[in-house]
């Protein structure tokens, strides 16, 4: 699915305001060679996530459009992030919320969801998840649908029009796949733009994105969430990467012991596989901070991994706009 319609001024500075990113090159010596990643850090925006980005804008546009009234409570399906944004949201709003959620997500997003007043149902997967959500939507309540919700896509041109405030060479860009839309509206962007080559990330332990089927369970939160979603584009990805969660982890772990940045699982992933693509100045993105996984494998010490022990941290600068 690919986007159209690229979001107007007025939207962009409305979701402007909610936004605090940090653009960071790390370098980094692997196989004898040093090289740089670009890295965008969303963690420090509202609601401490990117997905502020696709919540904003989903809720903007379906109020704009008169499907969403204050008196119709929000629902969605998500492994954390993004029902934490849209809660965070709906207190502005007015808006009641609802989070199907599987019951093996981590304990700091369940407790962060419930302090923001979130109506909480946990269920034992994501299928059962999508099922209850979809049985609430044809009672009236308005379902997001963040997996195949184009506006989630759209969300992210505004991303890459500040990317470009602080760099001119896009070689690649490679993300981890949850809803597919980040990679969606980015990948279009700027592979139409500049002929980026885009780069899919899937954990090993599933295979998804690389056979059509999930292999297994993993460890890596946010990521393939058992489907693969309407909003992957698949005709512009170039190259799939599969991650192993334990490399992930220690990839995560190794970049707060020695750049002293705490990032999620899943931007362990991102920056794993831009490390094994081998493109120096290759795009990627931090979607959140270590704060939510503490009582996950993110705290296990023990975990080791050859590739990420092969892998030497040389130093991490932010990058300012260009004059």
């Amino acid at each position: 699915m690919s986007y159209t319609n690229i979001s107007g001024d007025k939207m962009e500075k409305k979701q402007e305001k909610l936004l605090n990113s940090i653009f960071y090159q790390i370098d980094y010596l692997y196989k004898g060679k040093q090289k740089k990643v670009i890295v965008c850090d969303e963690s420090k925006n509202l609601s401490g996530s990117i997905k502020i980005r696709p919540a904003k804008r989903i809720l903007d546009e379906a109020y704009k459009k008169g499907v969403l009234t204050k008196d119709k409570p929000i629902c969605e399906v998500t492994s954390g992030n993004m029902g934490i944004a849209l809660a965070t949201l709906a207190k502005a709003y007015g808006n009641r919320i609802i989070i199907c959620m599987p019951k093996f997500a981590s304990k700091e997003r369940i407790d962060i969801l419930k302090q923001l007043g979130a109506k909480l149902i946990l269920t034992e997967s994501f299928d059962e998840a999508f099922i209850i959500a979809k049985k609430l939507e044809e009672k009236g309540v308005f379902l997001t649908r963040q997996f195949e919700n184009i506006d989630n896509a759209k969300s992210y041109i505004l991303l890459c029009k500040d990317l470009e405030k602080y760099i001119s060479f896009f070689p690649a860009l490679i993300l981890g796949v949850g809803t597919g839309g980040t990679l969606n509206g980015m990948g279009h962007f700027l592979k139409n733009k500049y002929q980026t080559e885009i780069y899919a990330i899937e954990p090993l332990q599933t295979l998804i994105l690389s056979t059509g089927i999930s292999h297994g369970k993993h460890r890596i939160e946010g990521l393939s969430d058992g489907l693969i979603p309407k909003l992957y584009p698949k005709e512009i990805v170039d190259k799939i990467y599969s991650i192993d969660d334990t490399d992930a982890i220690c990839m995560a772990q190794k970049l707060k012991e020695t750049l002293g940045i705490g990032v999620g699982i899943s931007s362990g992933a991102n920056f794993l596989g831009a490390v094994l693509t081998g493109v120096d100045g290759i795009i990627t993105i931090f979607a959140d901070d270590d704060t939510k996984y503490q009582s996950t494998d993110l705290t296990n010490f023990t975990l080791k991994s050859k590739i990420v022990d092969d892998i030497k941290l040389l130093s991490i600068k932010q990058l300012y706009k260009n004059k």
